[in-house]
């Protein structure tokens, strides 16, 4: 009896953490914020259970229209005949290029591969657990905008000499691309619906790092399987 009685007491804490042990799949749509412009965004993740408390998760999250402004840096204008029509205009006339040339209707995508390491915080009521995130990743960032810019029209022939030269607005798509290393950090509320399935809240911050950083809010629900 005293056999069957240890067997069992040592059998029980391997038992738990097999139950604790497991991989879990979700999915979860949200808001994300950048530039004070909200979009809607979807994730998918991958992760594995080590313990009551770790977890280790491989996530992808995607915002397939993005609204923020369109970064004004000349570098990301891949249209030559734009930069040559503006600088040589310019330099011919000894003026400064005006109107000022403008973005409009901003568009692109972003693409978030990160991993992160999830940190279970156990409480008293079994079925609501709180979590921290945090981890990193790389972000693929495509963005593209409507550029309109002025273009100086030929003097005739009987033009005065100290006439400003006619001006029309000319307007192309142009378009960025960039892969930059991406952090992440945050965490959450997961509600135990049953033995397997969770409803996660979830909120967390992307800082995006490239020549010009920028901050990615996400926040939003998901579901969580647990095999």
């Amino acid at each position: 009896m005293k056999i069957v009685l240890t067997i069992l007491l040592l059998a029980a804490p391997a038992a738990s953490m097999a139950q604790d042990r497991g991989a879990s799949v979700s999915g979860s749509v949200f808001a994300s914020n950048m530039d004070s412009h909200t979009d809607v965004a979807f994730a998918g993740g991958f992760g594995y259970r080590f313990t009551r408390v770790v977890s280790f998760d491989i996530e992808t999250t995607f915002v397939p229209n993005v609204h923020s402004p369109f970064p004004a840096n000349p570098t990301v204008i891949q249209s030559s005949s734009i930069v040559t029509t503006l600088t040589g205009a310019a330099s011919n006339i000894g003026i400064q290029v005006f109107p000022t040339p403008t973005y409009s209707n901003p568009g692109g995508r972003i693409v978030l591969f990160t991993n992160a390491v999830r940190i279970d915080i156990p409480t008293t009521a079994s079925s609501l657990t709180p979590y921290f995130v945090a981890g990193g990743g790389i972000a693929s960032i495509r963005r593209t905008a409507d550029f309109t810019y002025p273009v100086f029209l030929p003097l005739s022939a009987t033009a005065l000499p100290a006439a400003a030269p006619p001006i029309r607005q000319q307007t192309e798509r142009i378009a960025s691309s960039s892969t930059d290393l991406a952090l992440t950090i945050g965490g959450g509320l997961s509600i135990k619906l049953t033995q397997a399935i969770s409803l996660d809240a979830d909120l967390r911050l992307f800082r995006l790092l490239d020549e010009d950083d920028r901050n990615l809010g996400r926040f939003g629900v998901g579901v969580r399987y647990r095999f």
